[in-house]
């Protein structure tokens, strides 16, 4: 289930800091706090389980003026906008999730993002789609996908087209299929294939590899990269619609994975013609 806030301020212009994606994770903690701060820190401390490995199943996009206006960026590290409303659409398949979010909007209308405050003016429930075995997506937010080899400190990175990258990738779905269903998926790696557009990959000269900083100028600092691109995926509908509501690859609680059907995308494939895909708002080249 997805469900969009638009938010209201009475300032002429909003700052918000370009890497914001933690201010927005805190955001969404703190609204459910206030529905129930047992589940909310169950939440946060523990997720939902599986073996060692812990699943919050929730996703959620950058924050988006509310027309098509970009955000203006600033060398300093924030951007601004004079629009008046802007978005954040979250995505979960969790139904209490979503009901404590809903409850939490309910007892507090106003929420701030880092130091701007803004008045919750809607909540508006999205349609799902239509889920098929074979989709074509625009990344809301970057997707990471990690592996930890043998004597290696650190995870590292994988990008579409290394060897390991749609292993990691269906192996996290069915991982999260089995938290949310309670039991095993079986998905071989002929049933699954991810490609990213490539007439989107020409236009921006290959430089589709996003690097996000969380918390940035704090002790916990960490720079995260991710890929940024329209794709299509084909695989199992049942790993197509985790996906989709959970947020695809690792770190989605922190705002990584989000997509989008790419409905033009259909259409122009089924006519022959290249999409042209639109800038994300909230993250500049």
């Amino acid at each position: 289930m997805r469900i969009t806030l638009e938010l209201s301020h009475r300032q002429r212009t909003v700052t918000l800091p370009i890497n914001n994606s933690h201010l927005i994770s805190s955001l969404i903690y703190n609204i459910v706090d206030k529905s129930s701060s047992e589940y909310a820190e169950l939440l946060h401390d523990q997720g939902y389980r599986l073996q060692n490995r812990a699943f919050k199943l929730f996703t959620f996009s950058p924050v988006y003026p509310g027309s098509r206006r970009k955000w203006v960026m600033h060398e300093n590290g924030t951007m601004s906008t004079a629009e008046a409303l802007l978005h954040v659409t979250i995505s979960s398949p969790k139904e209490e999730f979503i009901e404590h979010l809903v409850i939490g909007l309910l007892q507090e209308p106003f929420v701030w993002i880092g130091k701007e405050r803004f008045r919750v003016e809607t909540v508006r429930k999205l349609d799902s789609p239509d889920f098929t075995d074979n989709m074509p997506f625009i990344m809301l937010s970057p997707l990471v996908c990690t592996t930890k080899r043998e004597l290696e400190q650190y995870p590292q990175f994988l990008f579409p087209g290394d060897p390991e990258f749609e292993r990691v990738l269906l192996e996290n779905l069915c991982r999260k299929y089995q938290v949310l269903h309670g039991r095993e998926f079986t998905c071989n790696s002929e049933q699954f294939s991810f490609a990213i557009d490539p007439a989107y990959v020409e236009r921006m000269n290959g430089k589709i590899q996003k690097l996000i900083t969380l918390k940035e100028g704090r002790s916990d600092e960490t720079k995260i990269k991710g890929t940024l691109a329209p794709f299509r995926l084909q695989a199992p509908r049942e790993l197509i619609e985790v996906g989709y509501e959970c947020g695809f690859g690792e770190k989605n609680s922190m705002g990584f994975g989000m997509v989008k059907v790419d409905a033009g995308h259909v259409l122009r494939h089924v006519e022959d013609i290249h999409p042209i895909h639109t800038e994300v708002p909230g993250y500049g080249e």
